[in-house]
């Protein structure tokens, strides 16, 4: 029988997290009905404290430093999965402090790492985007034996603890068979990429080849696709001038798709399209009901910080084998099946 955790026995409960805690360690002052409420959700869900007594009475905290930027709706739903889980592992120690880097300056990447290093914290969470720069920081931790979980992107060579998410260049050659279907002949498609941040993005270059990698495979001519730089959303209308009626197919490889829409307005609404982006955050979802983009890849960020706290859970605590490598499946959501999507917000 699976045990119960004590975020569900709260759950149940209608109680904090804490108030479970206090319970089931004998601690602090508890109101004597939900006292007996938590007890009995606790017996009937076969919880055991096992675990749980051995870490207190080492009297162990355990500091985990989370290196993300926060900037987007994809990285604060990241942060929402770390900080659930964590508040799960809460009663063991475990402790997250936030080192939120702006993607824009790679300075503040490099400067929020070394702050997070200089606290020297038991493990790190890490979303290793710019390549050079964090190789650079997991050197020198793993100089200082603190383990690390990467999220998001991944750097083989570097070897983390743990990879969670999706094989980038697996899911470009995914976008890339979408939206041929029907041409048997290949496409022409445009790839969109942004000049700001994303430039130095390690999982969108990996889109890229990975989408460049199938044209190759069926033999297709290379020149069909076109990667267009976006600036703003003159840059967007200069290249809609150049298209005369025909079909236009086009890649976006990030969660910024509901932006293209936007700057394209009613002339990219008019075109024959077909369009694939990243990412079921709330204004992507709308382009899906509105018909204006086909189908988003989605990564399921909340699960991917919950599983990355799991990862440092069973490392620090419980000594389980992990795996190394836990990959995010490559679910392809369309507005028929948006509904049933794991990620998929019921008030948009």
């Amino acid at each position: 029988m699976k045990r119960i955790t004590i975020k569900e026995i709260a759950r149940q409960a209608g109680v904090s997290v804490g108030t479970v805690d206090r319970v089931l360690h004998n601690r602090g002052e508890v109101a004597e009905g939900t006292k007996n409420l938590v007890l009995k959700i606790a017996k009937e869900g076969n919880y055991t404290t096992n675990v749980f007594a051995r870490n207190l009475k080492l009297n162990k905290i355990y500091q985990i430093a989370v290196i993300l930027p926060l900037d987007n709706e994809y990285w604060k739903i990241q942060q929402q999965g770390i900080e659930q889980s964590a508040e799960e592992y809460e009663p063991l120690g475990m402790v997250l402090k936030f080192y939120p880097f702006d993607r824009s300056n790679q300075g503040s990447f490099l400067s929020k790492a070394a702050l997070a290093i200089e606290d020297e914290p038991d493990a790190v969470i890490l979303a290793p985007l710019m390549e050079r720069e964090a190789t650079d920081i997991c050197a020198r931790l793993k100089a200082k034996k603190i383990p690390f979980v990467f999220v998001d992107s991944n750097l083989e060579e570097v070897a983390p603890l743990a990879f969670i998410g999706q094989d980038s260049v697996q899911s470009g050659y995914l976008a890339a068979r979408l939206l041929n279907y029907g041409f048997e002949r290949g496409h022409e498609a445009w790839i969109l990429k942004y000049t700001d941040f994303d430039r130095i993005n390690k999982a969108i270059d990996e889109r890229i080849e990975g989408f460049r990698n199938y044209y190759q495979e069926m033999g297709w001519e290379m020149s069909l696709i076109q990667e267009l730089e976006v600036v703003d959303k003159d840059s967007i209308s200069g290249l809609l001038d150049d298209v005369k009626g025909e079909a236009l197919h086009i890649f976006v490889p990030n969660s910024r798709s509901y932006q293209i829409v936007d700057m394209a307005g009613d002339r990219l609404m008019k075109c024959k399209r077909r369009i694939i982006g990243y990412d079921l955050i709330k204004p992507n979802i709308k382009t899906l009901q509105d018909d204006a983009v086909d189908f988003i890849i989605d990564q399921n960020p909340n699960l991917q910080g919950n599983m990355s706290v799991q990862v440092l859970y069973k490392t620090l605590i419980a000594s389980a084998a992990i795996k190394q490598y836990q990959f995010m499946p490559l679910e392809i959501v369309s507005k028929e099946n948006l509904k049933f999507a794991n990620s998929y917000f019921e008030e948009v």
